[in-house]
C-alpha cells in the first residue's frame, strides 16, 4: 500500500498499515528469531537458575551424558559450544533485521539463509537428543523446525508479494 492510501486509512487500520509499511514481516520475524537465539544462547552461560527455569548444563550432567556413559565433565564445554552457536545465530538474525529495516536488496536471501542455518542447528540438536534418549526434546525441536519452515514460507510469500 502506498503512503497516500496509508495516510487515508481510518483508525487502527491506518496505524497497522503504517507499521506494515515501515517494518514488514521480514523485520518482525528477524526480531523474533534474534531474541529467541540470543536469549537461549546467553542462557547456557548460567549455572544456576536461568531466564525461564531450564538448566541445560544440569540436564547434560544428570541425564544426557550418563545415558551414554560419558563423563559429566563434558557438560560445561558442551553447554558453552551450544551457547556460542546460539548467540552467533542470534547475531546473524540481527544482521537480517538490519537488512530488512534498511531495505537492502538481498534482505530476503539473508533472512532465508539465517533460517536455513537455524534448521540445520536444530537438526543437529535433534540428532543429539535422539542419542541421549531425550524424546521430549526431539518433539520440541521438531516444533521449532516447523516454525522456522513457516517463517521461511512467510518470507518467500512476502518477497513474491513485494515484487
Amino acid at each position: 500500500m502506498n503512503d497516500q492510501a496509508a495516510a487515508k486509512a481510518p483508525g487502527i487500520a491506518g496505524v497497522l498499515v503504517r507499521i506494515h509499511d515501515k517494518a514488514g514481516i521480514g523485520a518482525v520475524l528477524s526480531l523474533y528469531w534474534f531474541l529467541f537465539w540470543l536469549l537461549n544462547g546467553f542462557d547456557k552461560f548460567f549455572n544456576a537458575d536461568t531466564f525461564y527455569g531450564v538448566n541445560f548444563k544440569m540436564g547434560l550432567e544428570n541425564v544426557m551424558l550418563p545415558a551414554l556413559g560419558m563423563p559429566t565433565s563434558l557438560a560445561w564445554p558442551l553447554a558453552i559450544i551450544v551457547g556460542v552457536i546460539e548467540v552467533v545465530l542470534g547475531l546473524l538474525f540481527l544482521v537480517s533485521l538490519a537488512a530488512f529495516v534498511t531495505r537492502k536488496p538481498h534482505r530476503y536471501e539473508v533472512g532465508t539463509a539465517c533460517i536455513g542455518l537455524s534448521v540445520l542447528f536444530f537438526a543437529l540438536l535433534t540428532a543429539g537428543a535422539i542419542l541421549f534418549g531425550e524424546r521430549g526434546h526431539v518433539m520440541t525441536q521438531g516444533l521449532f523446525i516447523g516454525t522456522l519452515l513457516v517463517s521461511a514460507l512467510t518470507l518467500h510469500v512476502s518477497k513474491k508479494a513485494s515484487a
